[in-house]
């Protein structure tokens, strides 16, 4: 077990050097971050071009909001020395103010643009309005087939690549005669998908909040611990499993049942205007090469954010 304490620099803000170079450090924890959510963004379709858009307009909504000057005006030049985005894009999503869900439904992927012209034009729908099973690739001049539904969207994509990838997620279907069939029951989302995404990003936001704050040695730090263990059997990490759940969960409760007890007392008070959050996650997977830790021991320990 290893803990560190924390670093009281000043955190990052407003007065932060925009030409600064990031510690090779934070670099690599920001990739390794980036991992399971590049995953978690290909899985649910949603393309590099999707998520630059995104990117780029919450670099913007960051930078005015949380790193203007005191007493200055935040003006484009600004927000394009802070974040490396261009001036006219700074301008434009400034006067626009879109959000990023905007940003989102504005760049669809290419395999919901195909879905949704396969659905909605009537070249590929049968006479009752369904999907019309097509084949790969035209067989006379005219035929609507995948082929001429991929290009159709764009030529910059190979047909038989989107296709694989259709396929993949059971969103299409192979007939035996050949013909491709849409699976429309796959369109429809497993679960709460909206109520789970909810949390997914709220939970995660304020996460890396604390994280965040942590790294840039803010004061106080807040609570921001884990456990690891490595060299596990699958019937130990399930052990580990019901514990945290047992435990975890009887913690979260009892914090729980603090702050109704502590809202019903600040109710009607002027200053009642923070917010609490306090979360409980675990992980396993099969071992793989793990980076290196600083000061870590060899058995495992405690990690994050003091």
């Amino acid at each position: 077990m290893s803990t560190s304490p924390p670093d009281h620099r000043s955190p990052p803000g407003a007065g932060a050097a925009p030409h600064a170079a990031p510690p090779s450090a934070v670099v690599a924890a920001v990739r390794r971050v980036l991992a399971p959510l590049v995953r978690v963004l290909i899985g649910f379709g949603m393309p590099w071009p999707m998520l630059s858009g995104l990117v780029k307009a919450v670099y913007v909504e960051v930078a005015e909001r949380d790193f203007a000057l005191p007493g200055k005006v935040m003006t484009d030049s600004r927000v394009t020395l802070l974040t490396g985005v261009h001036r006219k894009d700074v301008s434009q999503l400034r006067a626009g103010a879109p959000s990023v869900e905007a940003v989102a439904a504005a760049a669809p992927s290419r395999g919901a643009q195909a879905l949704g012209l396969w659905l909605g034009h009537d070249d590929y729908r049968d006479a009752d309005g369904g999907p019309r099973p097509l084949p790969r690739a035209s067989r006379a001049a005219g035929e609507a087939s995948f082929e001429s539904l991929v290009t159709g969207i764009s030529k910059d994509i190979r047909p038989r690549a989107l296709l694989d990838e259709l396929l993949h997620a059971g969103l299409v279907r192979e007939r035996a005669d050949g013909l491709l069939d849409l699976v429309v029951a796959a369109h429809v989302p497993r679960g709460d998908i909206d109520k789970l995404a909810y949390y997914y990003g709220r939970n995660l936001a304020d996460h890396l909040a604390a994280a965040g704050h942590n790294l840039a040695g803010g004061a106080p730090p807040f609570l921001e611990r884990a456990m690891f263990h490595d060299g596990l059997t699958a019937e130990s990490v399930a052990a580990l499993r019901r514990e945290m759940e047992e435990t975890g969960m009887a913690m979260l409760v009892h914090l729980n049942r603090l702050a109704t007890d502590l809202a019903a007392r600040d109710e009607g008070k002027a200053e009642a205007t923070h917010r609490f959050t306090a979360g409980l996650y675990s992980y396993s997977a099969p071992d793989g090469q793990r980076p290196a830790q600083p000061d870590e021991s060899a058995s495992g320990g405690e990690g994050g954010g003091s």
